[in-house]
């Protein structure tokens, strides 16, 4: 019962005994009012113990209440912290398997630029050697025309040798002389062989 029925019943008690009391002393009878007297203090100390018992009653079954409450929330306290250390597993794994694939994707990335930029630099590397190559080339033929047309005579020589060769190729060999004076009377002559 709840404490406001139990005060609620004291009171009526109360209340019955009173008017009882009054009643008795007004008719006059003392002996019977004596034993109403003592009839209402025995209601009164039996009402006492009832609301006594329901006191403790009801405290005990309040603390039997919290003690349930305390062993239902620990159990759901339990639940709650075995489930976050899954969920936390859980995401650990999850973290670990994406943390792999990236890395794995980011280095099959990185290799495959890198090769790229070495395949680039190592063709890069090729043309400029060959250009090198080619560049020795000439500058070792354009050595050996320098040797060759460094000497006065021998430039002169090799006029005269192409100069016949375009004769003989534009014209006939009645249409021209070979080493012919060209002042007259002097010994010195030119050669188109």
């Amino acid at each position: 019962m709840s404490p406001l029925l139990y005060l609620l019943v004291g009171l009526i008690g109360g209340a019955l005994i009173v008017a009882v009391v009054v009643l008795l002393t007004r008719h006059g009878n003392q002996g019977a009012a004596t034993e109403v007297a003592k009839r209402l203090e025995t209601i009164d100390r039996s009402l006492r113990d009832e609301f006594s018992r329901n006191r403790e009653e009801a405290g005990a079954a309040a603390k039997n209440q919290r003690e349930e409450l305390t062993k239902s929330l620990e159990n759901v306290r339990s639940v709650v912290d075995l489930r976050l250390g899954q969920l936390q597993q859980d995401n650990a794994k999850q973290i670990d398997t994406m943390r792999a694939t990236v890395d794995e994707k980011l280095q099959g990335t990185l290799e495959k630029r890198l090769g790229e930029s070495f395949k680039l630099v190592s063709d890069r590397l090729e043309q400029v050697h060959k250009g090198l190559g080619a560049m020795q080339q000439l500058a070792s033929d354009v050595g050996g025309l320098q040797k060759v047309l460094a000497n006065v005579k021998t430039r002169g020589v090799f006029g005269e040798v192409q100069l016949a060769a375009l004769l003989e190729q534009v014209m006939a060999p009645e249409q021209y002389e070979r080493n012919v004076a060209t002042r007259p009377g002097s010994r010195t002559m030119r050669s188109l062989n």
